[in-house]
């Protein structure tokens, strides 16, 4: 695989984790572990999810002990 094959499936792994994301925490906050049980049946890695995290400002937040992740309030 050349570089610019590697650079495109890469961007393109990235993009669809941030759909991905996005499209799960419109829906509202959702746990960790929920995350990642839609993201396995999804077929999007963990990683490329917690790049999506990083990408879309995602908070991450404790609630009575399980980590809540949200989009950030729209200004």
């Amino acid at each position: 695989m050349s570089t610019d094959q590697y650079i495109q499936r890469r961007n393109e792994l990235n993009r669809r984790a941030r759909t991905f994301l996005h499209d799960l925490l419109t829906k509202g906050p959702q746990t960790y572990a929920t995350i990642r049980q839609h993201a396995h049946e999804a077929g999007v890695s963990l990683s490329c999810v917690l790049t999506a995290k990083r990408s879309l400002h995602v908070e991450s937040r404790t609630r009575d002990g399980y980590a809540v992740w949200n989009l950030p309030d729209a200004a």
